[in-house]
């Protein structure tokens, strides 16, 4: 337990994870400032100034575009380096390498997950004092309304910041996973940059794969925005979740056991 509190520190006290952090929240930042400044507080909403939401400007993408990275980059190049300047020999002295890959991982995915978490909840309850929390009328060519089979659309019509919050978690547990993928390809990579930088490129990889062969509903970069551009059902999320977290924590498992350390 001691590593993972030790890990847990070196990951919220790096200077990545600030960087990482102030990244999403300027993006959030400007993206409820234009919001503000275009369109104004008169007849709006939360979840139409909300930037998960938030159709009219650029930074809805923006961010989710980058959203593998903001995840990966607080912790996810850190074996890499612990490994190129020999800190994980003096760390595998006291603790087995299992349990020096247990609490790296554990420490990369929640670095990950506040990464992303953070900036989408501040922006959120900043929108939350400034907008009513009202769902938009279905009509309204500024509205985000849910068709009832989209996911979480009840939940959507009933309480539009319920939605947020949900679909924040969704959000933040799946940058936690994208998180453990750029640990897993530590040993294949040659810098820190690449193993952060790698995560996003087989995620946007695997979504053109399943666009060209008209499964779009499966793409993992879709499943996060809650704009919902293509519709899917929930146990599609859980399988590709659930199968992101295996195959990472399966790849971790092993080469940690079998990479000679001392």
């Amino acid at each position: 337990m001691n590593t993972v509190k030790f890990e847990l520190y070196r990951a919220f006290h790096s200077r990545s994870f600030v960087i990482s952090l102030l990244i999403g929240s300027v993006i959030c930042a400007l993206d409820l400032i234009t919001f503000c400044v275009m369109v104004g507080p008169g007849g709006r909403y939360l979840v139409q100034a909300w930037i998960g939401t938030d159709y009219l400007f650029a930074y809805n993408q923006m961010f989710y575009f980058l959203l593998p990275v903001l995840a990966s980059l607080p912790y996810g190049g850190s074996l890499y380096t612990d490994v190129k300047n020999g800190y994980d020999k003096n760390i595998c002295v006291k603790a087995s390498r299992l349990n020096y890959a247990f609490a790296k991982s554990v420490s990369v995915f929640l670095s990950g997950f506040v990464s992303v978490c953070l900036p989408l909840v501040v922006n959120l309850f900043i929108a939350a004092g400034m907008y009513s929390n009202y769902v938009p009328e279905r009509l309204n060519a500024t509205s985000i309304a849910l068709d009832d089979i989209y996911l979480f659309a009840a939940i959507f019509d009933k309480n539009p910041a319920i939605y947020c919050l949900v679909y924040i978690l969704v959000d933040s547990l799946f940058a936690g996973a994208m998180a453990l993928t750029s640990l897993s390809l530590t040993v294949k990579v040659k810098s820190s940059f690449t193993a952060v930088v790698t995560p996003m490129v087989l995620f946007f990889m695997f979504d053109i794969f399943v666009g060209v062969k008209d499964y779009g509903n499966w793409s993992i970069l879709s499943m996060l925005n809650p704009r919902q551009y293509m519709h899917f059902y929930w146990y599609q999320m859980l399988i590709v979740y659930l199968v992101i977290l295996i195959v990472n924590a399966a790849v971790i498992t092993i080469t940690s056991k079998k990479r000679d350390i001392l």
